[in-house]
């Protein structure tokens, strides 16, 4: 496999999010230092009706990114121009059909949460221009997507990157002007036309350098969009229980809590998105080795990135439960911390949520869409039926419930499964893992429990800041030992890098 394609698919995905993870940090105080409470609240909540936009996207970015990399390890160059043919034509599509939706969520959005959207400063017009960011957003993911397939990662990586930055700098400087909400709008839609016009042009260079020509075929574009038979039902089930929560929280509870609730669960999020770009970046690899018929490849890139992914899911899931009201405190003050009970039930879903992800990211690059799709739209009939009566009758603790328990139990047993069935999961592989953990994690929770006892008692209550970095500083330290303990190989690794970089010097003394 090409390494220097892996590290490029690492920059793209990784840097989108920590950039995001960035740009949140930074401005979060400050939307609620500048934005009223409930107007902020109530941007968060339309946010989760105007994402039924997204819905008409029934993935098309991953399938081309899919298939494009399978035909070019069959060097099937024909049937790449064609496919992105195919592709064009259905962003225009889904472009079209998303604004269109959004309009109406738009017209509709006051009934919908049941509050009067112009009762807050700016919010009708921020509105109104997310409809058309998110319908360019729509298209980037295609662009990216056909990017991704050509192995083009690393225009890819670019264009997210410093469409981040311009993001950061048109909205603080709208947010300073006075423009409340609107200048999160304004900084969404410059950024989503930014990525469109870097991905297009970049692609196009590509294209020529590889002798690739676009080529629009009717006949060819109704057989592709029957693949999305499936995958659209499962989007737009799957995305409508996935907001449930939003919006029926939005009905029934106040705006400034719905805030309170936003700004504790950003920080699981954001690392969500981190941890889980790791499968992303490695899923146009896994297409194009599948493609080239190179399963011993596959399975041994599975096993070495599944343990850094299952140890980094663990650590961060640990590291919340010890640091997560120092961390709350230090970013917008003391105040917004929720509480443990709803802290504890976050970070369950976020832990098991990570491992699902991971299997469901290979089955797909894999090419297994068929059936996750059909099980996706049962799921999400399902999920969203309890999420309404749970978040209705149980607030925020309802909804968080509800996930955790769909993330634990059949999320994991259906993806893994059919991983399984694939032939490309070892069961000898989750043994390994689960004999590590049963080791790792009660002394974890024993040593990150007496390390927050001490540190506790040595610094103020007030210093969150520095009860943050000396505490997630010390477990860190204690778990990385623990997993040099319990894995052979790792420490193997960790060692033979210690003595090289150790001997080095002495190395280039006896030389000379």
């Amino acid at each position: 496999m090409d390494k220097k394609l892996l590290r490029w698919n690492f920059v793209f995905q990784y840097g989108w999010v920590l950039t995001n993870i960035f740009n949140s940090i930074l401005l979060t105080p400050l939307y609620l230092k500048n934005i009223e409470s409930n107007t902020l609240g109530i941007w968060w909540a339309t946010g989760a009706v105007l994402g039924w936009m997204t819905l008409v996207d029934p993935g098309v970015g991953e399938v081309l990114q899919q298939r494009i990399a399978e035909l070019r390890g069959r060097n099937e160059n024909e049937e790449v121009g064609v496919l992105i043919g195919s592709g064009y034509l259905a962003s225009a599509f889904v472009l079209a059909i998303s604004i269109l939706l959004g309009l109406v969520c738009y017209f509709f959005i006051g009934d919908i949460i049941n509050k009067n959207i112009s009762d807050f400063p700016y919010l009708s017009t921020a509105l109104w221009l997310s409809v058309l960011a998110t319908g360019l957003s729509l298209v980037s993911f295609t662009m990216s997507g056909i990017n991704q397939g050509l192995h083009n990662s690393a225009q890819v990586a670019i264009s997210s990157l410093t469409a981040n930055c311009l993001f950061l700098f048109v909205n603080l400087l709208f947010l300073f002007l006075g423009y409340g909400v609107l200048s999160i709008a304004i900084a969404n839609f410059i950024r989503a036309l930014y990525i469109n016009i870097h991905n297009i042009s970049s692609m196009f260079k590509v294209m020529q350098k590889q002798a690739l020509k676009m080529v629009f075929q009717f006949t060819h574009f109704k057989k592709f969009i029957r693949i999305f038979s499936f995958t659209s039902s499962s989007k737009i089930i799957t995305g409508l229980s996935y907001s449930v929560d939003m919006v029926v929280l939005a009905r029934f509870i106040s705006p400034a809590y719905i805030t309170l609730y936003e700004v504790n669960r950003r920080p699981i999020a954001h690392f969500y998105s981190l941890i889980s770009r790791h499968t992303v970046a490695l899923m146009p690899l896994i297409s194009h080795a599948k493609g080239k018929g190179e399963k011993e490849a596959i399975l041994t890139l599975m096993n070495q990135q599944f343990r850094f992914y299952s140890y980094a899911a663990l650590f961060v899931a640990l590291g919340f439960c010890f640091n997560y009201g120092n961390l709350i405190a230090a970013w917008t003050g003391p105040k917004q911390y929720i509480g443990n009970t709803l802290l504890y039930l976050l970070v369950a879903q976020f832990f098991f949520s990570l491992l699902a992800s991971f299997m469901a990211n290979v089955g797909y690059a894999l090419g297994d869409i068929k059936i996750p799709s059909l099980y996706s739209i049962i799921r999400g009939i399902i999920f969203g039926t309890t999420m309404f009566f749970t978040a209705k009758h149980f607030g925020i603790t309802g909804a968080v419930v509800t996930s955790l328990i769909f993330s634990a139990t059949i999320d994991f047993l259906f993806y893994y499964y059919r991983v399984y069935k694939l032939g490309y999961l070892q069961l000898s592989l989750l043994t390994t893992l689960a004999n590590r953990w049963v080791i790792i994690l009660p002394a974890a929770l024993l040593g990150g429990w007496g390390f927050t006892q001490v540190i506790d008692a040595l610094l103020p209550a007030t210093m969150y800041f520095a009860k943050l970095l000396v505490n997630s500083g010390t477990f860190t330290l204690f778990f990385l030992m623990m997993l040099l303990l319990v894995d052979l190989p790792l420490r193997a690794k960790a060692k033979s890098l210690t003595g090289k970089y150790i001997t080095l010097p002495f190395a280039k003394l006896k030389r000379a």
